[in-house]
């Protein structure tokens, strides 16, 4: 009887060992697809997340007891502002009937693309799972004219007037376009476009829908809501993180740590100005930890 429950023990190690390496192949042949994809289509590629995406306090980006940004692909777009694509995940810990921490996992697909702006928050979600899974839920429903709008999707805002404004009617054609597969949220100076995973080669199509919202966004609410972020020619400023970003890619490149390198690089953020950090709307983000899985030191020192 001893041999048989060593024979089971041996058994079940070795399928935790299978699953494990398995995972593992999964996750380096999602790098090796996106670095070929980026590659392809003129973006820079880097898989851990050099800018801090989640830094901005998205309700996403809070959820779960423990979260990761990474495969992150980038560049500018043509107005010069920055354009970024990334698999984000989070984990939910629970306990079993025998008191085992168990861990649920939510995968997305995200794009985020600065904004020439510092605007309220605004969501565009279609009512299902993935509203529930932002948090949104009886934020408060804003109804358009638009009939059909109103059935596929869940506007919601604290400012009633700035949402009405964005989701003009040219918008609503837009967002119609789409079928409600993703979900639109706006937050000071960020646009984010949350969608169910998506294959490597589809994450450049994902960051054209990004480009979309951006493209369709009226003049009016530039007008309206003049940005606050703009320099003595009345250019809009960068988000201020492409120091920490470039800073990452050369520690790649050298094929050296990157964390051990950036701990003796100096970069400046325009969203932290030191003490409390900030989100790009100016409210304090309370401090969370984003690497749980214990891939890399702490965060730098300021």
């Amino acid at each position: 009887m001893a041999g048989v429950g060593e024979l089971l023990f041996v058994a079940a190690v070795c399928v935790v060992l299978a699953i494990a390496v398995g995972q593992w192949a999964l996750k380096q042949r999602r790098r090796e697809d996106l670095a070929a994809v980026a590659a392809r289509n003129g973006l820079e590629y880097s898989h851990l997340d050099p800018f801090g995406c989640t830094r901005v306090a998205f309700p996403l980006f809070r959820k779960g007891d423990g979260r990761v940004a990474e495969n992150v692909v980038w560049r500018d777009r043509e107005d010069g502002l920055p354009i970024r694509g990334f698999d984000f995940s989070y984990y939910t810990e629970s306990r079993d009937g025998t008191g085992n921490v168990v861990r649920s996992h939510k995968h997305f697909s995200c794009v985020m693309a600065q904004l020439d702006g510092a605007w309220p928050e605004v969501s565009i979600t279609r009512e299902g799972i993935l509203e529930k899974a932002l948090d949104l839920v009886g934020f408060g429903d804003i109804q358009l004219e638009s009939d059909e709008f109103n059935r596929r999707f869940a506007l919601r805002s604290p400012d009633r007037r700035f949402a009405v404004t964005l989701v003009d009617a040219r918008m609503i054609d837009f967002l119609l376009s789409t079928d409600a597969r993703f979900a639109f949220l706006v937050k000071g100076r960020w646009l984010l476009v949350v969608s169910d995973p998506v294959s490597p080669d589809l994450v450049p199509a994902l960051m054209g829908v990004g480009e979309a919202f951006v493209e369709h966004i009226p003049r009016v609410v530039y007008e309206l809501w003049p940005s606050p972020f703009r320099d003595e020619e009345g250019k809009p400023l960068r988000a201020g993180d492409e120091a920490y970003g470039l800073a990452v890619a050369a520690a790649e490149a050298s094929e050296l740590d990157p964390w051990t390198v950036l701990r003796s690089s100096p970069f400046h953020a325009l969203e932290h100005e030191g003490g409390p950090e900030y989100d790009l709307d100016g409210n304090v983000v309370a401090p969370r930890e984003e690497d749980p899985w214990g891939r890399r030191p702490k965060p730098l020192p300021e």
